[in-house]
Parts: C-alpha cells; sequence; structure tokens
C-alpha cells in the first residue's frame, strides 16, 4: 500500500488535506495510508479527511523521522519540529521509494511513497530477461488510473482509443500529435505535454505505452517502466507487455495474443469476430433477451450495409417480421428454425396492415420470443418505426432501435451523386411522394420546397413524378434543373437515369423506371461521373 507523508499548518480544513493528496494520487479511490507527526495526527482536518476515504492515519515522533534519510532536508524544520522532514520522512518511515517527492499545497505538504519490493522479487526487473517468449493473457482494469502513452502518431491515437474505452486517464507525452488526439486534448478527454519524453515521465502511471516510432525513445520508455515496476506495451523487446489486437461486441472484448505475428493476430480476431457477429460461434451469448422487439434498420438493400448490431440481432432472432425491402438474402442465411413472416407493403398492391404488424410484434414478444422487425433503410425514415415502437410500449415489450442507412442518402451516394457539396448547396431535403401536390392528405410543403435551392431527395414517388415535378416548375425551381433517377439502388440492377425537372415525366415513361426508385433534384447530380 502506498503511503502519504503529511506535514501541516493547524487548522488546516480536511478539504486542504483532501486536495492536496489527491493532486499526488495516480487514482484517488485507490487504497493508500496517512502518515505524519504524532503532534500533528489529532488535527481534526486531517483526521475527518481520514475518516471520509477510510484511510489509515498514522502518527510518529519526531526522534523516529529525524532517523529517514530524505532528499529534500530543511534545519528550519528541524529547528521547528525536531525532525528535518515531515511529509518525506513520514512516506519513508516503513520503507520504501519516494514517487512524488515534497510538494507544497497550500498549508499542507505532501509527499507518496511506494512500498519496497517483495522479497521474492529483490529489486530486480518485474519481467526476468530469461523469461519464455509467451505471452499472459490479462485483463486490465484502468477506469480512474493514469496512463501514459508516450508518443503522438497513428499508433499511439490508437492505443488512445482503446485506454478511453477503458476509461483511463490518460496522458499522451509528444512534441507533436495527430489532429485527433489534439481535438481530444482540446476537449479535456486526456492531457497533452507537447514536448519530448524524459525521465520520470511515467511516474505515477499505471501502465504505459511506447508508441513514439523512435526505438530508442521506446526502449528508454521501457527501461524507465521497468525501474518504475510499470507495465509498457510497446514494440521493443525490453518492454513488458505487448497490446493484443482487440475488438469489441456489446460488452465483450476478443483480444488475440501472437508473440511471433501481429498481422496473424489481426485475422484470427476478424475471424472471430465475424463469426460472432454471423451468428456462428455458439459460445456467443444472446445480445438480445427474450421477450423483446429489436426494430432493425436493413439499409438501402445490399445485405453488406446493415449495421453490425443489426446483424447481431438477426443472429440471436427466433422471430423475424420482414419488409419486402429489407435485405432478402439475410433472410435466406438464417437458421431453418427461426419464423420469417413477411410484412410487405407493396406499391399500390398486396399490404399487410400495419395494425396486424404491430398485433405480430407483440403477441411474439409475450410468447417470450426474441423479435426482429427487418425493414429497409432506417426504421424511422418513412418505416412506421415509430408506431411500432409506441404499439410495443403499450404492451409493456421492451423495444431497442437499430438505426439503418436511410436509401435517401446511400442510394444518391452508390450512383455517385452527393446530396450536398461545398459551394454548390448548403442543404437538402427529404420527402416522401406517395402523396401527389394538391391531395388532401398531403402534409408536405411544395411550393415552399421550390423555392429551395438545395437538393431535393424523393423517395416513393414514381407514379407521383409528374405532378411533384410540375408542382415545382411552377413555383419557382427552374426547368433545366438536373434530375437523376435510381432504381433498385445498392443491388445487382440498380439503374441510374438522368434528366431534368421538366423531362422528368417522358423520361420515367420511357425508360419505364419502376419502384423501388429514389429521385434526386439539385445541381449536385451533375457532379456524378
Amino acid at each position: 500500500m502506498r503511503t502519504v507523508g503529511i506535514g501541516l499548518a493547524s487548522g488546516v480544513s480536511a478539504e486542504e488535506v483532501l486536495a492536496a493528496v489527491d493532486a499526488v494520487l495516480p487514482d484517488p479511490r485507490a487504497p493508500v495510508r496517512l502518515a505524519t507527526l504524532d503532534t500533528r495526527a489529532g488535527e481534526p482536518g486531517l483526521v475527518a479527511a481520514a475518516a471520509r476515504r477510510g484511510w489509515a492515519l498514522t502518527g510518529h515522533p519526531a526522534s523516529r523521522l529525524a532517523r529517514v534519510a530524505v532528499p529534500t532536508p530543511s534545519a528550519g524544520v528541524a529547528a521547528r519540529v525536531g525532525t528535518p522532514s515531515v511529509a518525506e520522512a513520514a512516506a519513508l518511515v516503513e520503507g520504501g521509494s519516494l514517487l512524488v517527492p515534497k510538494t507544497v499545497h497550500g498549508r499542507v505538504t505532501v509527499a507518496l511513497a511506494v512500498p519496497p519490493p517483495h522479497p521474492l522479487v529483490p529489486g530486480g526487473p518485474l519481467t526476468p530477461r530469461t523469461a519464455p517468449a509467451v505471452l499472459q493473457p490479462t485483463g486490465l482494469r484502468l477506469a480512474g488510473r493514469a496512463v501514459v502513452v508516450v508518443g503522438g502518431g497513428t499508433r499511439a491515437h490508437r492505443a488512445v482509443a482503446g485506454l478511453q474505452d477503458a476509461a483511463a486517464v490518460v496522458t499522451v507525452v509528444a512534441p507533436e500529435v495527430t489532429p485527433a488526439l489534439e481535438a481530444l486534448a482540446t476537449a479535456g478527454a486526456l492531457t497533452w505535454h507537447p514536448r519530448h519524453y524524459g525521465p520520470g515521465d511515467l511516474r505515477g502511471a499505471w501502465f504505459a505505452v511506447a508508441a513514439s516510432g523512435d526505438p530508442a525513445v521506446d526502449a528508454a520508455v521501457a527501461r524507465e517502466a521497468e525501474r518504475e515496476r510499470v507495465f509498457c506495451a510497446s514494440d521493443d523487446p525490453a518492454a513488458g507487455a505487448v497490446l493484443p489486437a482487440t475488438g469489441r461486441i456489446g460488452d465483450l472484448v476478443v483480444a488475440v495474443h501472437d508473440a511471433g505475428s501481429a498481422e496473424r493476430a489481426t485475422d484470427v480476431r476478424d475471424a472471430v469476430l465475424a463469426a460472432m457477429t454471423d451468428g456462428l460461434l455458439p459460445v456467443a451469448a444472446p445480445t438480445t433477451a427474450r421477450g423483446t422487439v429489436v426494430l432493425v434498420g436493413g439499409g438501402p438493400g445490399d445485405p453488406g450495409l446493415i449495421t453490425v448490431r443489426g446483424r447481431q440481432a438477426l443472429a440471436h432472432a427466433e422471430v423475424v417480421v420482414a419488409d419486402h425491402l429489407a435485405p432478402q438474402s439475410l433472410l435466406a442465411s438464417l437458421p431453418p428454425e427461426v419464423e420469417v413472416i413477411d410484412a410487405s407493403k407493396l406499391p399500390r398492391g398486396r399490404s399487410m396492415a400495419q395494425e396486424q404488424i404491430n398485433d405480430l410484434l407483440v403477441t411474439h414478444a409475450r410468447a417470450g420470443r426474441r423479435v426482429v422487425r427487418l425493414k429497409g433503410g432506417d426504421p424511422f425514415v418513412y418505416g412506421r418505426g415509430m408506431e411500432e415502437l409506441q404499439a410495443c410500449a403499450a404492451a409493456g415489450i421492451p423495444v431497442e432501435v437499430v438505426p439503418g442507412i436511410t436509401s435517401a442518402i446511400a442510394v444518391p451516394a452508390l450512383a455517385g451523386i452527393p446530396v450536398t457539396h461545398r459551394g454548390l448547396t448548403h442543404e437538402f431535403v427529404v420527402v416522401s411522394g406517395h402523396l401527389p401536390p394538391g391531395h388532401p392528405q398531403s402534409l408536405v410543403g411544395w411550393t415552399a420546397l421550390a423555392r429551395l435551392r438545395g437538393t431535393i431527395v424523393v423517395l416513393m414517388g414514381v407514379d407521383t413524378a409528374p405532378a411533384i415535378a410540375a408542382t415545382l416548375v411552377e413555383h419557382g425551381r427552374a426547368p433545366e434543373t438536373p434530375v437523376a433517377i435510381v432504381s433498385d439502388g445498392s443491388t445487382p440492377t440498380q439503374r441510374t437515369v438522368r434528366t431534368t425537372l421538366a423531362d422528368l415525366p417522358r423520361t420515367i415513361a420511357e425508360t419505364a423506371v419502376r419502384p423501388p426508385a429514389v429521385w434526386v433534384v439539385g445541381e449536385v447530380v451533375s457532379l456524378a461521373t
């Protein structure tokens, strides 16, 4: 256990004591003991501070403290209290070495010492040089603990990302860092010392990463880590740790070590994660509880464009209620025991009523099944996902929403059309065209849309395209405005037809465009190659 030696003036408050101690502790929650001069051990502020944290408090006679060798003795202190040091001597009185020398914080002086080496490891290196090249896999709980990363390049950036996932208190030492690391430092998510590494930078750290890219610097960091008994991850053979290839699925972390090949470790990690995502590993616990509903956005149609979380939910589903616009090949890959219910709504054709879909979700979830509602695009973009969520919530069924890639953005992108472009458009609007302008149930302000200069993306608007185009031109949009119609987006039969707003009705008729199709209005259409 570490010892904090304390010297303090009479009348110091508990808050002053705790602030001074916390300033030198790598982790304020770590177990420590307080030590001071016996004549000060009864100070109310010191006693209260120790009681709040549950720390032991010991007072030592001046005669005993005077026999402790310290780096900064003071004749003035010796004349006043009978020992040349209080804080450092009290920290070292039981042996060990100073981790933080005497520092003054207002009316409180503190020093931090670590205990002496265990007798079975008599001052030698923490990892013997003769140890075999076999890695011991260990999970580190670094939340709230100080970690030092030496280096500011991409390797350091990757290390910091993992450390932040672990809620470590990260300090980066490097003269320059990547823009992402600089942004984290500016936001206060880490501490950046913009200078070269120097001896003592690992003081107080629980873990270190040497990723400077300079072998000499990384070797020096590894050597200091050995002296300070801090595990250090580095490519340097003297370092005491190696970072594994890692991946995360929910709360589960996959870490793969290979002492001989980092590339092979990465390949194994990727294979394990892919198998877990697809539900091929029987050891993977279900990520979705029974008696629940997951609303999954399947993306624009290509099965490779569903999210990882969406694939996970499907892999553990017992019932899948699917639309015809959802990636159909994903249904073919489901195990035979999974019940698949076709809830398609064909344009101007056969359609399952929304109330019936809601009842199916609730009924199967109440029977204790894991239900996935698989939709095309995003469930909350013209997908009636909120109605389904509300129906489940009213029945007391837990619901998770897994967003999907909406076809309003993805399909134009796959056709080489950006919905925004610097210097060309600062806005884009996604609108449903299932009702024509002037329809009494339409909620779209077509007149206002016609006055916009930006991009308009129309979904479910093949049959109503002539009326929409005429209204846009009538109320201000130029007839020669470029238009692109992308049908069967993201599938092998994807097709793009280019025209203008004035010629849109004729183009749709001549090229026999059929749903599903997305059409885009605006100058961004001209950017497509």
